[in-house]
C-alpha cells in the first residue's frame, strides 16, 4: 500500500502498480480513515428549492400547533406494515410527540414523551395529535409527489442550477386528478420555498463524464459499487471494501478496463460526489415532509443565506 499523504494532491500517482500499458494508474487502495479527505471537499452551495403543494391540501391543523415550536422536526418514516410520524417540538426541547400505526393510519396511536414538562395543556395536546394524524394522511397521499420532488432536487442541482422549481405546468396546477362524481379536476397548488445547502457539484465544463452514478450491481455483494456515466450508462470503474474481520479497512478504487479518461482519483471524488447526491436527497425529503404538513421547512437543512 502507498503511503498516503493528507496533503499529497493525488495519492494514485504514487502508487507504481496498477498502471495501464501508458503509465496511467488504474487503481490504488486508499485506507478508511483517508477516504474523505478536506482535499476533496466541495464548495457549498446555498439552494433555492420550491415544492408544489396542492392547495387542497392545506392543513388548518398546523396554524393551530404553530405556536407551541420553536424550530420544529418532524420525521416520517412510511411503512405499509409499520409508519411513524413524530415532531420534535424545539431543539432545546427532550419532548417528542410520536403518532405511530400497523397498517393503517386510521388506527394510529398516538403518545408524547418528555424529559420534561411539555407546557402543553389538555387541549394543546389534543391539537398537536389532530395535527399529526393529518399531516400523516396528508404525507401518505403525496408521498410519490414528495419522491419526485427529492428526485427532481437532486438532478437540477447536480445539473448546475442553484434554483429548482416544478415544471412550469405545475407551477399553476399538479398534474393529478381528483374524482368528483364521474368527471376529474385538476387541483390547483401553491409553491413553498425552502432553503438547502449542499456539497453537490454542477457539471465540470468540457468534463468527459459530466455525471457519474454510483449504484450496487449486486445485493449479494454490497462490498462492491460500479461507477456508471449517468449519460449513456457506460461503466467507468468500481469501488470496492476491503475489510478485516468483517470490519472495513480500506477502499480499492479501480478503473474499469478499456477506459483511459478515468483516473482513480476521480473515482474518489465521484464517490464523494455520490455521497454529497444523498445528503441533499434527505434534506431535500425533510424539507418536502415540512411543507406537505403544512409548516416551515426546518432550519437545520436551511444552510443557505
Amino acid at each position: 500500500m502507498p503511503d498516503l499523504d493528507p496533503e499529497d494532491l493525488d495519492p494514485a500517482e504514487r502508487d507504481p502498480a496498477g498502471r495501464d500499458e501508458g503509465g496511467r494508474p488504474q487503481t490504488v487502495l486508499v485506507p478508511r480513515d483517508h477516504d474523505a479527505l478536506p482535499r476533496r471537499s466541495s464548495s457549498w452551495r446555498a439552494i433555492r428549492a420550491w415544492f408544489a403543494v396542492p392547495a387542497t391540501a392545506a392543513l388548518p391543523e398546523a396554524a393551530a400547533v404553530q405556536h407551541l415550536f420553536t424550530d420544529p422536526e418532524l420525521h416520517w418514516a412510511p411503512g405499509l406494515r409499520r409508519g411513524t410520524l413524530a415532531v420534535l417540538p424545539s431543539p432545546s426541547a427532550f419532548t417528542r410527540a410520536l403518532l405511530g400505526w400497523e397498517w393503517s393510519i386510521d388506527a394510529a396511536d398516538f403518545s408524547v414523551s418528555s424529559a420534561e414538562p411539555t407546557g402543553w395543556s389538555a387541549d394543546e395536546t389534543r391539537a398537536v395529535e389532530a395535527w399529526l394524524r393529518a399531516a400523516a394522511a396528508a404525507l401518505e397521499q403525496q408521498s410519490d409527489r414528495i419522491e419526485d420532488d427529492v428526485r427532481r432536487v437532486v438532478d437540477d442541482v447536480a445539473a448546475g442550477h442553484d434554483e429548482t422549481r416544478p415544471a412550469a405546468a405545475e407551477s399553476a396546477r399538479l398534474a393529478e386528478s381528483a374524482r368528483v362524481g364521474d368527471s376529474a379536476r385538476l387541483v390547483d397548488a401553491r409553491l413553498v420555498e425552502a432553503r438547502l445547502g449542499t456539497g453537490v457539484e454542477g457539471p465540470a465544463a468540457g468534463a468527459a463524464h459530466p455525471r457519474v452514478d454510483v449504484v450496487l450491481p449486486a445485493s449479494d455483494d454490497p462490498g462492491r459499487e460500479v461507477f456508471v456515466d449517468a449519460a449513456d450508462g457506460t461503466e467507468l470503474g468500481e469501488r470496492r471494501t476491503v475489510a478485516v474481520d468483517g470490519e472495513a479497512t480500506a477502499f480499492r478504487y479501480t478503473v474499469a478496463d478499456g477506459v483511459d479518461d478515468v483516473t482513480p482519483r476521480e473515482l474518489a471524488r465521484w464517490h464523494d460526489q455520490h455521497l454529497q447526491r444523498l445528503l441533499l436527497a434527505d434534506d431535500a425529503r425533510q424539507a418536502a415532509v415540512h411543507v406537505v404538513a403544512g409548516i416551515a421547512p426546518p432550519a437545520s437543512v436551511g444552510y443557505g443565506a
